[in-house]
């Protein structure tokens, strides 16, 4: 067992907390924090509360969750799934800016995250999509052994009741209300060619569908990771939860900064102008914070490229170049067609039948209906395209290292050999209650950055968010190809029906002029809201931050689980992938802590040991 390294904290660190956390203020305003916790986990997202669940089932064992955000309200705004997109931001969500996006109109663009227990799958907007077998069996064949289609599918049934979940918290359903345009947007899809999918999560995502949500049938209501993984299990004494701090730093433990046996510890606070605690871990820290703040924490302690960390005056402990690289996302347009035909209710009679009976438009979330094209059934340039997409040069970040694109070599291989496919989608276009068609590219080739901004968690805490969208030409051709899909599919009958009109820069006509059209959709691009790579399962030859098991390169007790650690975005909506991630962890972590302690991950330089895959072992089909 890793030696417990002291707690301190001051006594007068006052907290408010939900009824039914465990963790208290006593009756002197003091924290109730036990001496010492076998496992601290940062970040009480998905990945957090799933792995603060699973391991907390030992009785024996101690878990402290550590969230920066507070405990939602479940509030009509937060748990009804017509809502989504309606809740008010400034109350469980951080607003994070990007920086100027070079390759678009050069201008920043502002998205917003879960801050929150259960993160984002608070605000989220309830889809749930695996992705194809081919998108996970990419993640093996980059150095990932027991990640694949085969290894995860356990995974993506644990955590789900229906939608070939087996028994799982989380509850994956329909609506008892279907948009009538939903049903004029899927026989339009199917009048261009495109099949209708009654199982997009069977292993082939491709086709059109209504898509399943995470929601409970019953309620008709979100269903979420607090929902699921964390309220169940509230009263078990070796649970804790501290909400309102944000950890301010990864402490060394025992073994020091440059010894093979290095351990961490989180110390955490309310702001900077409070003295920080300093919690015990007797095992491991677990970062879930998230693909922005994972790896920003990292960076701010030491882990990450040496010249970033050198320039913020932080000391470098692990020259580790991937923290923070590899940010991939989804780059998403959304159009709003006019004169849509949408709900004919009052807002006010719509939530009385909702309160009421559990019936009407309130049950339904924005999205009920989507498309996942393959490539080959939106364009007759495929070959081109693909031609294009090899080709074409790739402006990746200066900072990326020999490692880093040798690691961006291989994902280009296996990205094209995704987009050439049939079962795996190259866009998708989901058609929402009041008249959008949002269309996202499913394997985008651009790479960008998340940097820390100061040594400080607290001081400048808004991180350097750059995707770079758009940096492989690639991705911009994919949603042009994507908008002149759009103007075929509003002029099948089914869809011209509804009377849509495109929105000013997107119309049929205009469409001709692609110069003009290109110009206007990179003035529209935006987030997916799937960010995710920043801290990639990938080799250290590759530029990988963790290995397959999740453990940090160069530490003995630090894991990662959350988005940050998938090494390629599938092409599907990304939570059930992380609940995946969460229950597969889980499991890794409690067998590799029975009895003996985990083996030492190489350092950066050092050999990989037998059980580390390298690219060159990797099978391919």
């Amino acid at each position: 067992m890793l030696s417990p390294i002291t707690l301190a904290f001051t006594s007068s660190f006052l907290l408010s907390f939900t009824s039914g956390v465990r963790i208290l203020p006593n009756t002197n305003g003091a924290l109730s924090l036990l001496d010492s916790y076998d496992y601290i986990i940062v970040g009480a997202g998905i990945g957090g509360l799933v792995v603060a669940n699973r391991l907390s089932e030992n009785a024996s064992v101690s878990v402290l969750v550590i969230e920066s955000g507070d405990i939602d309200d479940r509030a009509e705004d937060i748990s009804i799934p017509g809502n989504v997109g309606l809740e008010d931001p400034r109350r469980y969500e951080v607003k994070l800016e990007m920086t100027p996006q070079e390759f678009l109109d050069g201008e920043t663009r502002v998205f917003t995250q879960g801050n929150v227990v259960g993160g984002s799958t608070i605000v989220n907007g309830l889809v749930w999509t695996r992705g194809s077998v081919a998108d996970f069996d990419a993640w093996e064949h980059l150095g990932n052994p027991g990640w694949g289609w085969m290894g995860l599918l356990p995974y993506f049934r644990k955590p789900a009741i229906d939608e070939h979940g087996l028994h799982g918290p989380v509850e994956v359903g329909y609506p008892k209300y279907f948009y009538n345009q939903s049903h004029n947007f899927l026989s339009g899809i199917q009048k261009l060619g495109i099949p209708a999918n009654e199982d997009p999560n069977n292993g082939n995502a491709t086709g059109a569908c209504i898509v399943p949500s995470s929601m409970t049938a019953k309620n008709q209501s979100r269903s979420d990771a607090r929902t699921a993984y964390l309220d169940p299990v509230l009263e078990r004494p070796n649970l804790h939860l501290i909400t309102g701090h944000a950890v301010a730093r990864i402490l060394y433990g025992k073994g020091g900064k440059n010894s093979s046996s290095s351990t961490y510890i989180p110390s955490f606070a309310t702001n900077q102008t409070i003295d920080t605690i300093i919690a015990t871990c007797k095992k491991e820290v677990i970062l879930a914070a998230g693909s922005i703040f994972s790896p920003v924490l990292l960076q701010i302690s030491g882990i990450g490229p040496a010249k970033l960390l050198k320039s913020l005056g932080v000391d470098v402990a692990i020259d580790l170049p991937g923290v923070g690289s590899n940010l991939q996302d989804h780059p998403t347009l959304e159009p709003v067609y006019d004169s849509w035909d949408i709900v004919g209710s009052t807002r006010d009679a719509v939530r009385e039948e909702y309160l009421a009976n559990r019936t009407g438009p309130w049950t339904a979330p924005m999205v009920n209906a989507i498309a996942l094209p393959a490539l080959s059934w939106i364009t007759e340039r495929v070959q081109e395209v693909l031609d294009d997409a090899a080709n074409a040069k790739s402006t990746l970040p200066s900072s990326y290292d020999a490692t880093l694109r040798e690691g961006y070599a291989a994902q280009k291989t296996e990205l094209l050999s995704l987009l050439a496919r049939t079962d795996t989608p190259a866009y998708e276009v989901m058609s929402t209650s009041w008249g959008q068609l949002a269309i996202s590219a499913m394997q985008p080739f651009s790479r960008g950055t998340v940097l820390a901004n100061s040594s400080s968690i607290f001081e400048n805490s808004q991180p350097i968010i750059d995707p770079r969208f758009c940096s492989h030409p690639i991705d911009c051709e994919l949603l042009l190809i994507g908008l002149e899909f759009n103007n075929r599919l509003i002029q099948t009958p089914p869809m011209a029906a509804l009377k849509p009109t495109p929105p000013p820069g997107f119309g049929i006509e205009e469409a001709q002029n692609r110069t003009a059209l290109d110009e206007t959709m990179r003035r529209k691009i935006t987030t997916g809201f799937h960010l995710s790579g920043t801290t990639s399962m990938l080799p250290l030859a590759y530029g990988g931050v963790v290995d397959p098991s999740l453990r940090v390169y160069g530490t003995r007790n630090l894991r990662i689980v959350d988005a940050g650690v998938i090494p390629l975005i599938p092409g599907a909506h990304i939570q059930a992938a992380i609940y995946a991630i969460g229950e597969k962890a889980a499991d890794i972590i409690k067998n590799e802590n029975s009895g003996t302690l985990p083996s030492m991950n190489p350092r950066p330089g050092e050999p990989q040991d037998s059980q580390q895959a390298s690219p060159e072992n990797s099978s391919k089909p």
